[in-house]
């Protein structure tokens, strides 16, 4: 189930956040990554958590017939003014809505992890029922080491401040916001990071398998640059490529 404190940190990141920030070029790039990741042609895509449909909107003017899923009302309407009508968006939990398609592709980019373990595999349970037979997923996990690793780290984001730390015992990178003048506001996003191993034993209790990993970037903190690819073991999240276990 979704957790109490995942509605109010997106809205509040949403809303710190500067939206005017022209993010084309970024989107488009990591749309054909997607593509590559895929392997193969594919004509319908369901995005959960889309967030502002940035990435859906990409997909969609290069071809793709895309649905996305978001729980927060604001950044749905925002992904609808936006898109053209290209996107069928449908604002919800992904724990409970209902959606009466399968599709080639599904995702979950930048936020797997919200709640316990059994949330997760529930979470598995329904994009394997969202996966057409032939089909697959795509989703982000984050990777424990980075996190261990930049615990306390502070920073200014827009409007907000923010620091990371992290759960030892229960493996969650912990990331709150705040903004200075309003320190009760206090939000924190709190998601369960995953070896590879115990990712890819979840995803064989829901009956995936793991044929593709793709590392992510990281945050140079001494250098202040975010560095794109970067060796699995250091990498902020992982990209895992799943299918139906045959």
């Amino acid at each position: 189930m979704t957790q109490s404190w995942v509605e109010p940190f997106y809205r509040k990141q949403f809303e710190w956040m500067n939206q005017s920030l022209d993010m084309k070029d970024a989107y488009n790039k990591l749309a054909l990554e997607v593509k590559e990741q895929v392997g193969k042609p594919f004509s319908e895509m369901l995005d959960i958590g889309a967030g502002r449909g940035d990435l859906a909107k990409s997909l969609a003017e290069s071809g793709v017939k895309m649905t996305t899923l978001e729980l927060v009302p604001e950044l749905v309407e925002f992904a609808k003014e936006r898109s053209n009508g290209l996107v069928t968006s449908h604002c919800g939990d992904f724990y409970t809505f209902e959606l009466p398609d399968t599709f080639d592709v599904v995702s979950y980019f930048d936020g797997f992890g919200i709640g316990t373990d059994e949330d997760q595999l529930l979470l598995l349970h329904r994009i394997y029922k969202w996966m057409k037979e032939d089909g697959c997923a795509l989703i982000d996990i984050y990777q424990p080491r980075y996190w261990q690793q930049v615990a306390g780290r502070e920073m200014t984001v827009d409007a907000a401040h923010r620091v990371y730390h992290y759960d030892e015992q229960g493996h969650r990178m912990l990331d709150s916001w705040w903004k200075a003048d309003h320190p009760e506001e206090k939000v924190t996003q709190s998601l369960r990071c995953y070896s590879l191993e115990e990712i890819s034993g979840l995803c064989e209790q829901a009956g995936l398998t793991i044929v593709g990993i793709f590392p992510g970037g990281a945050m140079d903190f001494e250098e202040w640059r975010y560095q794109e690819c970067v060796p699995l073991h250091e990498c902020l999240s992982y990209r895992v490529k799943v299918k139906k276990i045959e």
